[in-house]
C-alpha cells in the first residue's frame, strides 16, 4: 500500500523543540497555516477558536517561565523517577533516557517556548483560545439542555480547538516548518489566569488551552517514538474483535 501526499506528510511530523534561529517565520507563512486550521470542523460551524500571534520576546518569555516552572513541579517534584522511565520506557538507549529525564525534572524540555536565541528558542508562538461557551450560542433553544443531557459546552470547544491545531500542525509541515504542541502551562488554572490577564483574553468566556511553536527545525529528525499499529488498537463492531483491514 502506497501512502499519498497527505498521509505521508501525517506520519513525517514530529514535535520540534530546537529551531533554526537565524531564520525567521514569514508571516505569510503564519497566516497560511492560521488559515489551515480554520478549516477544521466545529459543531454547527460555530468556530470556537481564536489565535493569538506571538511575537513579542517579553510574553513569549513569560509564556515558556511558565511551562518551565509547572514542568519542574510535574516531573521534577511530584512524579516518582520509576514511572518516568515507565513512561520513556520505548528509548532502548540508557543513555539517551536518562538525558531525557533530566530535561523533564530541569524543565529544560520546555526552554523552546521562550523564543531565546540561545537555546534554539522558537521565533513565533501560536496560543489558541476557545469560546467556552460554544454549544447554544447559534440555538436559543439548545440553552441549558447541557444539564439535561450531561453535554458540556466547554468540551465541544475544545473538540474542535484540538482538530484545528491539528491542521495547523499538518500545514506547517507541508511548508518546511517545524512546530510542537504544548499544554504544560495551560493545565494549571493560576497559569490560564495569568496568561489570559497578559495577553487580554477576555476570561472565562474566551479560554487559552494550547500553544503551538513554529520555526524552521535546526536538527532533522527522521524518527520519532514507535506507533502502534491499527489492528493494536482497533476492533470490528465490538470490543475485543480484531479490525485485521484485510490483514489474515
Amino acid at each position: 500500500m502506497v501512502d499519498n501526499e497527505t498521509i505521508q506528510t501525517i506520519k513525517n511530523r514530529r514535535a520540534i523543540r530546537d529551531y533554526d534561529t537565524s531564520r525567521d517565520v514569514p508571516d505569510e507563512f503564519v497566516f497560511q497555516v492560521i488559515e489551515a486550521g480554520g478549516y477544521a470542523p466545529s459543531a454547527e460551524n460555530q468556530q470556537p477558536w481564536r489565535i493569538i500571534v506571538v511575537r513579542d520576546k517579553k510574553l513569549q518569555e513569560f509564556i515558556g517561565q511558565r511551562a518551565v516552572d509547572r514542568t519542574i513541579e510535574l516531573f521534577g517534584r511530584v512524579t516518582p523517577r520509576e514511572e518516568l522511565e515507565r513512561r520513556l520506557s520505548y528509548i532502548k538507549s540508557k543513555a539517551s533516557l536518562e538525558r531525557t529525564i533530566d530535561i523533564l525534572i530541569s524543565g529544560e524540555r520546555f526552554e523552546y517556548i521562550k523564543g531565546n536565541p540561545e537555546t534554539n528558542g522558537a521565533p513565533v508562538l501560536l496560543v489558541l483560545v476557545v469560546d467556552q461557551t460554544h454549544i447554544g450560542n447559534s440555538q436559543a433553544t439548545l440553552r441549558g439542555t447541557g444539564g439535561v443531557y450531561g453535554w458540556s459546552s466547554p468540551r465541544h470547544a475544545v473538540i474542535a480547538g484540538s482538530m484545528m491545531m491539528e491542521n495547523m500542525t499538518l500545514a506547517a509541515a507541508s511548508l518546511g516548518l517545524g512546530s510542537c504542541i504544548s499544554s504544560v502551562q495551560l493545565d494549571h488554572f493560576d497559569d490560564v489566569g495569568a496568561i489570559s490577564e497578559r495577553l487580554n483574553i477576555p476570561y472565562p468566556h474566551w479560554m487559552p488551552i494550547l500553544c503551538l511553536t513554529l520555526g524552521y527545525a535546526l536538527y532533522e529528525r527522521t524518527l520519532g517514538p514507535p506507533r502502534q499499529q491499527p489492528e493494536e488498537i482497533s476492533f470490528l463492531n465490538k470490543w475485543g474483535e480484531p479490525f485485521k483491514g484485510g490483514k489474515k
